[in-house]
């Protein structure tokens, strides 16, 4: 599937896969069945884009760079954990190879990946009793 194919459904549907896509990750992480022309299957066309893809791998090369240099002390963005993250360089980087790789990737492990860096509590954020690089080697036995 890919990103153009994205745009065969109602307007209303197109509307809804955009407006609930954090609802959608979690349908398709919790294994949800995917309708044809359903805004869930709208959701994973986009989800699996190269454009998407690229996106997403991009955000986890931004992440890194964020970490490896100085704190900000005033943002309005979640600072990200440097230590998680710096220990989980590995693992960003074959997810990042992964997303930028020929092969296809699994909706449900792009949703995965999405939730874990919109999780503004969690492993990429603040540092807890699972480790972001158990987080995302889940993220990358589901891609």
């Amino acid at each position: 599937m890919t990103y153009d194919n994205a745009f065969d459904g109602s307007p209303l549907a197109r509307l809804a896969a955009w407006v609930f896509a954090w609802h959608y990750d979690q349908q398709l992480v919790d294994g949800a069945i995917i309708e044809p022309g359903s805004p869930l299957a709208m959701h994973v066309q986009r989800l699996t884009s190269d454009r998407y893809r690229h996106e997403l791998a991009q955000t986890l090369d931004l992440a890194v760079q964020r970490a490896e240099a100085d704190p900000v002390f005033y943002t309005a963005r979640i600072p990200t954990h440097r230590g998680a993250v710096m220990s989980a360089v590995d693992q960003i980087e074959e997810i990042r190879q992964r997303l930028e790789g020929p092969r296809p990737v699994r909706a449900h492990g792009v949703a995965r990946l999405r939730i874990l860096l919109a999780d503004g509590v969690g492993p990429f954020y603040v540092p807890g009793r699972r480790g972001l690089a158990d987080a995302l080697r889940a993220v990358l036995a589901d891609l």
